[in-house]
C-alpha cells in the first residue's frame, strides 16, 4: 500500500493456492491503516474521497500481475471494488461508491510495466447531527443577538 502509515498487520502464516495452469493465489488477511486528505470547505455538507493505492515497488508487472478478483476481461475498472457485506454502517458517514482501477505505468528507465490497483472510496457526511447540534443553535443565537438592538438602550435589559 503506497499510503500506509507504516504499521500494518499481515498474517504471513497462510497458505498459497497453486493452480495447474501456473496461477498462484495468496490471500493473507491484513489490516492496513492509512490517512486521507480531508477538505472541510463545505463542512458538514461535504463529500470526501479517500484514495488507497496498492502495488509493488520491488517487482515489475511481468513478475507480479496485479488484478482485481472481479475484473472483467478487457476492462481495468471494477465498479464495486470492495466487499461491503461485513461493513458496519457508520453513524457519521454514508459510503457512496468504492470503484477499483488497475493502472499500468511505464517509466523512462525501464521497459517493463509497473502495476497498481487504486481504490477510490467516496463518502458523504451525515448532516442531521451537525444541523441539530451546531447549525440551528448558532442561527438561534445570531437571531437573538440581532433582537437586542431593538431594545431601548435606557431600559437596562441589554
Amino acid at each position: 500500500m503506497f499510503s500506509a502509515d507504516g504499521n500494518f498487520e499481515v498474517t504471513l502464516a497462510t497458505k498459497a493456492t497453486i493452480y495447474s495452469e501456473g496461477l498462484v493465489e495468496w490471500k493473507p488477511p491484513a489490516i492496513y491503516k492509512s490517512s486521507c486528505e480531508i477538505d472541510v470547505e463545505y463542512f458538514p455538507f461535504d463529500e470526501q474521497t479517500c484514495v488507497l493505492k496498492f502495488g509493488s515497488w520491488t517487482y515489475d508487472g511481468f513478475k507480479v500481475d496485479l488484478r482485481h478478483m472481479d475484473e472483467q476481461l478487457g476492462s481495468n475498472v471494477v465498479d464495486v471494488g470492495v466487499d461491503l457485506s461485513e461493513f458496519y454502517m457508520s453513524v457519521e458517514w454514508d459510503i457512496l461508491e468504492v470503484p477499483a482501477v488497475r493502472n499500468e505505468k511505464f517509466y523512462t528507465c525501464c521497459d517493463e510495466p509497473y502495476l497498481d490497483i487504486t481504490f477510490n472510496i467516496t463518502m458523504r457526511r451525515k448532516t442531521l447531527f451537525y444541523t441539530v447540534n451546531i447549525i440551528i443553535p448558532c442561527m438561534g443565537i445570531s437571531f437573538l443577538t440581532v433582537l437586542t438592538f431593538y431594545l431601548p438602550s435606557d431600559s437596562g435589559e441589554k
